[in-house]
């Protein structure tokens, strides 16, 4: 594939074309950093849980590592840090501004600067793509920590007023819809921005941004961005939210990539209602769920089939034994894979997402989340 070289449009220079990994490098010093490690995942295609786990050594808060990578990644970094865990009981809130963020693609070298209060106010610089991004995070982590932190204050029961917990509440949100228009603005003023081909994917898997604004930001995008994942992401979501509305024709799924490793095929199922399940191991709502939709599977016996599609970080072994071990959950299943993302063709966000597909496989609704409405509808239809 031919070279994206497009500094002049505020894109990084990545080689697309590389047969093996090429390296990168992060370098730099944070104040008030007094761990001896940090730890991060790099994005690897080869690897089966589709990273590679690594760490970076510290010394007096300075830093210097490199690995390999033959993709334009989003990658952050764990500090280390326990006074910027955002502690709520034995869980915690895994928020951004916690985290050191920053872009890596062949050949980058990386340079990060700045200080770890209660959060990480660091950031990378080098590259226009890594400027973008730090530029943006300068501006909305400061917001997202102060409302994190009076979230974790009304959590661990710190604060008992309920006119002062009210207060906080209301400014939580206001700083909400701040750091979102801060976002919205930047995706307006970079159309030509790496960072922002990331940015519009982010948004969109976290329903921070309606379909009608994110298609026009899409559409005012430059098309130098096409050879970036980001930006191949968003336009198959774009798609998705195009093909996938009520009364369509449900998008096709074909798979070899089932538990016995026959093919299957939508289309075999036409004639039926149809009820495709997003879903993931990892998802403790979709597990819950279960159950229930057996019941109805052999409520509407006949009548109805269940197509669930799985969307998992490794490349299918948790998935295989959890259907192994829970075999009452007998219907269609799929693994979703790269190549074939149905979960981008179906623009899936939340989990679960269930998807009503009537006999002639035009899409009658969409349900995110474990929703009564959801069994109510299978009722009214095959009653």
């Amino acid at each position: 594939m031919k070279n994206v070289i497009l500094s002049a449009l505020s894109v990084v220079s990545i080689s697309m074309s590389q047969a093996q990994s090429v390296d990168f490098s992060i370098s730099g010093k944070i104040e008030g950093l007094d761990s001896k490690v940090m730890f991060l995942n790099i994005p690897d295609e080869k690897s089966p849980s589709g990273f590679r786990r690594d760490s970076i050594t510290l010394e007096n808060g300075s830093f210097s590592f490199s690995s390999k990578t033959d993709n334009f990644s989003y990658l952050i970094i764990s500090p280390g840090v326990e006074k910027i865990v955002k502690r709520v009981g034995n869980g915690y809130y895994p928020v951004k501004s916690s985290l050191l963020q920053l872009f890596i693609y062949p050949g980058a070298k990386i340079k990060v600067s700045g200080e770890v209060t209660d959060f990480v106010h660091a950031y990378p610089a080098g590259d226009p793509a890594n400027n973008d991004l730090a530029s943006l995070n300068r501006s909305i982590n400061p917001l997202t920590n102060r409302a994190v932190n009076m979230n974790v204050r009304i959590a661990n029961k710190l604060v008992t007023d309920s006119v002062v917990i009210r207060a906080m509440k209301d400014s939580i949100e206001a700083m909400d819809k701040q750091v979102v228009g801060i976002k919205m603005e930047f995706l307006r003023n970079n159309p030509s921005s790496a960072a922002a081909a990331w940015l519009l994917s982010d948004m969109m898997i976290r329903s921070q941004i309606s379909h009608e604004d994110a298609i026009d930001v899409f559409r005012k995008f430059d098309t130098g961005l096409s050879d970036i994942t980001y930006y191949k992401e968003v336009d198959a979501r774009v798609k998705g939210i195009l093909t996938t509305r009520k009364g369509d024709q449900a998008p096709m799924i074909e798979s070899m990539n089932t538990p016995d490793g026959r093919p299957f095929s939508l289309a075999s199922l036409k004639g039926k209602y149809v009820v495709i399940d997003f879903w993931g191991t990892w998802c403790v709502p979709c597990i819950k769920g279960m159950p229930r939709m057996k019941e109805y599977l052999e409520k509407y016996k006949g009548k109805l089939e269940i197509v669930g599609v799985a969307k998992e970080s490794d490349r299918g072994e948790r998935w295989k034994k959890f259907l192994n071990d829970n075999q009452g959950f007998a219907w269609h299943h799929v693994l979703n894979a790269s190549k074939d993302d149905h979960v981008l063709k179906y623009n899936v966000a939340g989990y679960p997402t269930k998807i009503i597909v009537d006999p002639q496989g035009k899409i009658l609704d969409r349900f995110v989340g474990e929703d009564d409405g959801f069994y109510a509808r299978l009722d009214d239809l095959l009653k």
